[in-house]
């Protein structure tokens, strides 16, 4: 077929308005999002760990499948060498396989390309339900402009890629209303529902995907309501097997490999945080609904002033910081005063079935948004919420975050307020005679209201992050670095002030490098893998220097209550994990933190590599011959050191107390235990001092199971302690245990017994 034939088989006139509204979108967002287009290579935004990490799952799909030929729910490049499940990190593979190309130009250019393209695309899916249920042209653009910009998807493109694609929910929607309204049976509009849904949950995120289908099923049970006749049909049966079969069969390769990762660990990571209070902490409040995003420009000033008041959350005389990205969830008033002027009009004509079912799935996923308990000024009323009995459906509660049912209220709210601008059209005939003039006006009020866009040049450079690659990680392969390493970066613990931004920003580095990382940092991290870290000196001495704030705190230190060469202790550990090169990133430490931390290191490795982002230091001789003679110990189990409490004191029946007495001591109820390195099997002195305080229960030490243990009659008071024990060459295991411990005050469950000043040595 020629061009000129093809152009005269095109419908223009049909795809017209479908341009005309991408063209706007794509203006709307390039003027919005200044600060991310005019520097689109480098930049990315700010929203923490979580960006960088889904900057590494961009490339790790890709490279995981046509590289290594390999499952992408499984990996050893993180947490290196026990290696990370990945079935419940909120990656976004599709986007990773199909935008692959474009890592050519840079990862940080893919993810900002899938940024606009989310504001684009997801105005215009929009706009195709609006103009199918409304027939409106104008009605549909304002729906799409509702949609794509609202507050609740601008907060969340401001740190989560994986609610940043919402495209295609509004097409998922579609094509499940078109299958379900079909008199006969449709593959076409089924077929693509299944598709929509697939490229929702693997384009997206699992969590898209089992919201949708939580939509669908809600949206039958209120169709069987109001529209009996029309749901129970057999054609929409076989429309929605069809549906499922579509979704399975396209979705298959993603189901095989989450087959292989998921497993009862895995489930019990992902619902870790999925208690009362994560719930309370991920929901929008009532007040919320009605107070401009933090992230607006225009008002971003005035919400600072109500900013921890309506983000934080007071729940059982308990205060918790403020949450921007998930308490979002401002409507705007020229949103709720479209949907009224259309349920009034429509009530008038009688009309308003046609709404009924907008209106209904509005309010249910409006309350399932608020969590467990109806929040209000960022306190619980205590009023239970429709979430409080969704959380305790299996499988649909690994939605922990209440606040991201406002993408479904948000297509309701399109919806009534394009039946709004349609009403506007019929009822004032001279908006009608001027109704590009009016949609313009209408347009600027609600971006107005729902802006996103920084006008001072301050909050644009607060709002994202630098994500230029060292050239040092570019090159690592080529000096004297080969993959058959793993590489240690520091900070690798997340820390109180900068939570998991350095973990996640070495992930991203690390795509450089291509090198096995020790630590990283997947989404439902659980206590073993990061103990993976906090097992080597080092990256623990390295978190208290980056929060360390006055020249006192500027040291190596590692808290346990063994004394001996911590040095020997992290060489052990860097040959444990066959670790080649540790890199200090400057940017996470002061200059005083930052020169420690590299003289530290310079003493036992070496000069380092050096640029103005990192010093780099080559571990490759981290081996066992520097300390053959060695004896090497760290606790393992829930040890609690007394000065995690502070100076408040806590004393149980016996009057032993946690202050600044026992700051220094080690508590634990039952099984604790100390592992112990020897060079070889010997006998050896084990040192300590001990207090009970239930002395009428023994403390007993087992070394390596031994089935006689010792026995120590410990009292209230430290007391000095010296034991022989036995061990074999390796790893031995010294396990503390004490029958019949009860804890005499719920404030604490773990004051029983404490240690402190253990030493090793030959006999």
């Amino acid at each position: 077929m020629k061009i000129e034939d093809l152009k005269n088989h095109i419908d223009w006139k049909r795809i017209k308005p479908y341009l005309i509204a991408i063209a706007i979108y794509t203006v709307i967002s390039l003027i919005m999002f200044w600060n991310i287009a005019g520097n689109i290579n480098n930049i990315v935004v700010n929203g923490g760990g979580d960006v960088f990490q889904s900057l590494w799952g961009l490339w790790w799909v890709p490279y995981s499948i046509f590289t290594l030929h390999a499952s992408p729910y499984i990996t050893n490049m993180i947490l290196y060498p026990v290696g990370a499940n990945l079935a419940t990190q909120t990656m976004t593979p599709l986007a990773g396989i199909i935008f692959a190309p474009l890592q050519i130009i840079g990862l940080a250019f893919e993810y900002n390309f899938l940024f606009f393209t989310s504001f684009i695309i997801g105005g215009l899916t929009m706009f195709m339900l609006a103009k199918y249920l409304i027939k409106d042209n104008y009605a549909a653009f304002i729906a799409g402009l509702v949609f794509a910009f609202s507050p609740v998807h601008i907060a969340q493109a401001y740190s989560h890629l994986q609610w940043t694609l919402i495209e295609f929910i509004p097409l998922f929607i579609l094509f499940f209303i078109m299958a379900l309204r079909e008199k006969k049976i449709n593959f076409l509009y089924s077929g693509l529902a299944g598709i929509s849904l697939v490229l929702a949950t693997f384009m997206g995120d699992i969590e898209q995907g089992i919201m949708l289908i939580f939509f669908a099923l809600v949206s039958l049970v209120v169709l069987l309501v109001l529209e009996r006749k029309e749901i129970l049909r057999k054609v929409v049966l076989y429309n929605l097997g069809i549906m499922v079969i579509f979704f399975l069969l396209f979705s298959s390769p993603f189901i095989y490999w989450l087959s292989g990762a998921y497993n009862s660990s895995t489930l019990s990571s992902a619902n870790q945080l999925s208690g009362v209070v994560n719930n309370m902490l991920y929901s929008d409040t009532v007040t919320s609904f009605f107070l401009p995003s933090y992230y607006n420009g225009v008002f971003h000033n005035a919400s600072l002033s109500y900013f921890n008041q309506t983000y934080s959350l007071n729940y059982e005389n308990v205060q918790y910081g403020p949450d921007i990205t998930e308490k979002v969830a401002y409507i705007g008033f020229t949103i709720i005063a479209l949907v009224l002027f259309a349920l009034y009009h429509e009530h008038k004509k009688n009309k308003l079935i046609e709404l009924r079912y907008w209106i209904v799935i509005g309010v249910i996923f409006g309350l399932l948004s608020l969590g467990p308990f109806i929040q209000f000024i960022g306190s619980s009323t205590g009023v239970p919420s429709l979430y409080y009995v969704y959380r305790l459906v299996p499988i649909f509660n690994v939605i922990r975050e209440p606040g991201r049912f406002d993408f479904i209220v948000t297509v309701a709210l399109a919806i009534l307020a394009g039946f709004g601008i349609k009403n506007i059209r019929d009822k004032i005939p001279y908006v009608n005679k001027n109704i590009v003039l009016a949609i313009v006006g209408i347009s600027l009020l609600i971006l107005i209201e729902y802006n996103g866009m920084p006008l001072s040049g301050s909050f644009a450079s607060q709002l994202t992050r630098n994500a230029t690659i060292p050239n040092a990680f570019k090159n690592l392969g080529t000096q004297n670095l080969t993959k058959s390493f793993s590489i240690l970066m520091l900070p690798a613990l997340p820390s109180g002030a900068t939570g998991y931004l350095y973990p996640g920003l070495e992930m991203y580095y690390d795509t450089a490098a291509k090198i096995p990382l020790v630590g990283g940092y997947p989404t439902r991290i659980n206590a073993t893998q990061q103990q993976l870290d906090e097992n080597i000196p080092l990256a623990v001495s390295a978190l208290y220097l980056q929060n360390a704030n006055t020249t006192q705190n500027y040291a190596i230190l590692y808290p346990s209550p063994i004394k001996e060469n911590y040095s020997d202790l992290s060489l052990l550990w860097l040959k444990e994990y066959n670790v080649g090169g540790i890199a200090v990133l400057k940017s996470a430490f002061n200059s005083e933190a930052y020169y420690v931390l590299n003289s530290y290191l310079a003493s036992i490795f070496g000069q380092p590599y050096q640029d103005n982002n990192l010093t780099f230091f080559y571990a490759n001789q981290a081996n066992l011959s520097s300390f053959n003679e060695s004896i090497i110990s760290y606790i393992i189990g829930t040890w609690i050191p007394g000065y995690t409490y502070g100076y408040l004191p806590f004393c149980n029946a016996q009057n032993v107390c946690v202050n600044s007495t026992y700051e220094n001591t080690w508590w634990g109820t039952n099984l604790r235990g100390i592992v112990l390195f020897s060079p070889k099997s010997t006998t050896i002195n084990m040192n300590m001092q001990l207090l009970n305080a239930q002395p009428s229960n023994p403390v007993y030490i087992f070394v390596n199971n031994a089935k006689t243990p010792i026995s120590i009659n410990s009292s209230t008071a430290l007391r000095n302690y010296s034991l022989s024990l036995n061990v074999s060459y390796g790893f031995n295991q010294i396990v503390f245990y004490q029958s019949n411990a009860t804890t005499t005050n719920q404030t604490n469950p773990y004051l029983t017994y404490g240690i402190e000043n253990i030493t090793f040595s030959n006999k």
